[in-house]
């Protein structure tokens, strides 16, 4: 197999797993499909959540502007962050197919995907964290009351 083949075939395994998890969105209840929400998921499901029920929140411009402007910024530093730890992963796949294998190297460039992967992780809680504080203790209670609203109306709705 041609190395470009394989390049291609390893980043669709990679799109195809990282598009594994949807949202199916109504009346501002999101619906996980997928075994676990993972950090990414759980920020765009609360922005989208406070977003859709803002009124019921009665959230301020200001407060409206924030949650949209914090969710465009964590997208923006999603896709930076997922494509250096792509790249690198390419690169370890890269020296693995070298004739004399560098177990340093690739050693280097394991440690580097996987602080990569930790400061995004350590980001996403920073950005999570940020969001639930541009709401009031109030609004935070309205809005638990709104999650358990959904997942009543979710049990209701497989009966």
């Amino acid at each position: 197999m041609s190395r470009r083949l394989v390049v291609v075939l390893a980043l669709g395994v990679v799109i195809a797993t990282s598009t594994g998890i949807s949202f199916a969105y109504e009346d501002g209840c999101q619906k996980a499909k997928g075994h676990h929400q993972n950090w990414e998921d759980k920020i765009e499901a609360k922005a989208h959540m406070i977003l859709m029920n803002k009124d019921e929140l009665e959230l301020t411009d200001e407060q409206v502007e924030r949650v949209k402007t914090l969710k465009l910024k964590v997208k923006k530093d999603l896709i930076k962050q997922n494509a250096e730890i792509e790249i690198i992963a390419l690169d370890i796949k890269e020296k693995m197919w070298d004739e004399v294998v560098d177990t340093e190297a690739i050693n280097t460039l394991i440690d580097k995907k996987y602080e990569l992967k930790k400061e995004k992780v350590k980001s996403l809680v920073a950005s999570y964290a940020e969001l639930k504080s541009i709401l009031t203790k109030k609004q935070m209670g309205e809005l638990k009351e709104l999650y358990k609203k959904c997942k009543i109306d979710k049990k209701e709705s497989h009966r």
